[in-house]
């Protein structure tokens, strides 16, 4: 099967500190790829690589990154600019600060497509209207003539999907599009995403921190821990039969139905550490209740049947 995404042994840096370390990430065409991990595990700025979005400020170095079927490693800024343009959509997080409250969302969402597709006006605001549709609004030629702070936050998330379908991508990368959702929205809108995904066969990287989320909506999945993937492999693999230490602890903290009145939620203790390291011994250490000395000096990877793992325990570890 073909790759959307293809990332080969990607570093990123920000002077001294190393803040995404050795990362190898496929998303397949046509599937939702879940990328999880607690704030500041990496999952963003590994992202935003894919689409040449990171800070200036912050150093990349990797072997490849193919987006949309080329290597953006050997484009010019010109070349990358059109190319993630017509061939990507990305909807942020925070929908409060990615549309400017004071420009119409018809020109916030024709813009691009104008630009990138050389398309007109009127073309531009009849293919808005059909993706404002699309995403669930009644009235989009009202919607259309509104402000972003005319809005609420599912209707504003709901404006950011269309606008990332307005070029036809081949990827879409969702950061955490359900944040600030009440939970009848967050259905709705990642409802949407499966559909969108089905229907038009748009691969879609999902980035959550919300492992039911990724358990129910993904394929294929990846977990981040201070930069570093730790695990991966198909959805049902790793929650059938997790092997990572901090993979078996985001799992066990899904709050569940059957959770007693005043009993407390379960937490993993302690806190991701701010960079990936230098790539020695193991960046879950100080957090696992099983570490060793040798995890220290140095941690072993495992893969079979497409499930990777990086750690010191072996498989029948749990068993």
């Amino acid at each position: 099967m073909n790759e959307t995404v293809h990332i080969k042994n990607l570093d990123i840096r920000s002077g001294s500190r190393t803040l995404v370390s050795s990362v190898n990430l496929k998303v397949e065409d046509g599937e939702i790829f879940g990328l999880v991990g607690e704030s500041g595990s990496g999952k963003t700025l590994t992202a935003k690589s894919a689409i040449g979005l990171l800070p200036e400020n912050l150093e990349l170095s990797a072997e490849e990154i193919i987006t949309a079927g080329s290597n953006i490693i050997q484009m010019s800024k010109k070349e990358k600019r059109l190319h993630i343009g017509r061939n990507t959509g990305y909807i942020p997080q925070n929908t409060v600060f990615y549309l400017h409250p004071m420009i119409k969302i018809k020109n916030q969402i024709g813009d691009g497509y104008m630009h990138h597709m050389k398309k007109g006006r009127d073309e531009a605001m009849k293919k808005a209207s059909e993706l404002l549709s699309k995403v669930g609004f009644e009235n989009p030629k009202n919607i259309l003539n509104l402000y972003p702070w005319q809005l609420s936050g599912g209707m504003r998330q709901r404006v950011n999907i269309a606008m990332a379908l307005m070029n036809d991508p081949k990827l879409i990368i969702a950061d955490e599009p359900t944040t600030a959702l009440d939970s009848t929205v967050q259905k709705q809108v990642m409802e949407l995403f499966r559909g969108i995904n089905e229907e038009m066969g748009i691969s879609v990287l999902l980035i959550s921190h919300d492992l039911s989320l990724i358990k129910r909506y993904s394929r294929s999945m990846a977990v981040m821990y201070a930069g570093q993937i730790v695990e991966s492999g198909s959805t049902e693999q790793v929650f059938r039969d997790p092997r990572h230490p901090y993979t078996r602890m985001l799992i066990k903290i899904i709050p569940s139905f059957k959770i007693k009145k005043n009993e407390p939620l379960t937490e993993i203790p302690g806190y991701v550490q701010e960079d990936g390291g230098d790539g020695k011994g193991c960046v879950f250490m100080k957090r696992c209740p099983y570490a060793m000395d040798i995890c220290a000096e140095i941690v072993k990877e495992h893969e079979e049947d497409k499930h990777y793992y990086k750690c010191n325990l072996d498989r029948g570890f749990y068993e």
